[in-house]
């Protein structure tokens, strides 16, 4: 019984090693940590966060649990959600959004989209979404908020922040 979890660990790596759901060097989300995986053993997977943490991970707690592979396709889709004003017209908005969706898509044989998600309750929530290299990734999503923000400022389309108006009925003060 005092062996369990160790043979469990043990079977773990075995089937990881036989199955190579992620390789050394790739980027995966594994029992609730992020990371890039340094060495995958018999009993352990060792993953380096971005913030550079080496997590030491059992790997029956991986081999029990959703694996997510964030690098093993060459490109990936970035998805830059953005609220606009409810003044604004939806035709220009989502030509402006298009415009700079399709000047931020890096990967040619990939359409990029852009969405009208939802009538919130202080905007109108959207979704503009393109493609890029998988390694680009961060600095193509970094990018693309910034062209979003520029190409709806240029435009003068507002962006609104959460607000909530309050109505006062009766008297104030409460005299009799």
């Amino acid at each position: 019984m005092a062996f369990s979890g160790t043979l469990s660990s043990f079977a773990s790596g075995v089937l990881l090693l036989t199955f190579r759901p992620f390789q050394v060097g790739q980027v995966v989300n594994v029992a609730g940590v992020t990371g890039k995986v340094d060495e995958i053993g018999i009993f352990t997977t060792t993953l380096d966060t971005p913030d550079n943490r080496r997590i030491i991970v059992p790997n029956s707690a991986i081999f029990g649990s959703t694996i997510e592979n964030l690098t093993h396709h060459p490109v990936r889709r970035i998805d830059c959600a953005v609220g606009t004003d409810y003044g604004a017209d939806l035709a220009h908005v989502r030509t402006v959004l298009e415009a700079v969706a399709a000047q931020q898509n890096a990967v040619e044989d990939r359409e990029p989209q852009v969405i009208l998600l939802e009538l919130a309750d202080s905007s109108i929530n959207w979704q503009v979404r393109v493609w890029a290299d998988t390694a680009d990734y961060w600095a193509a999503f970094d990018a693309l908020t910034h062209a979003v923000k520029d190409g709806l400022d240029a435009a003068g389309i507002g962006i609104p922040f959460p607000q909530r108006d309050v109505h006062i009925d009766g008297a104030i003060g409460g005299g009799a």
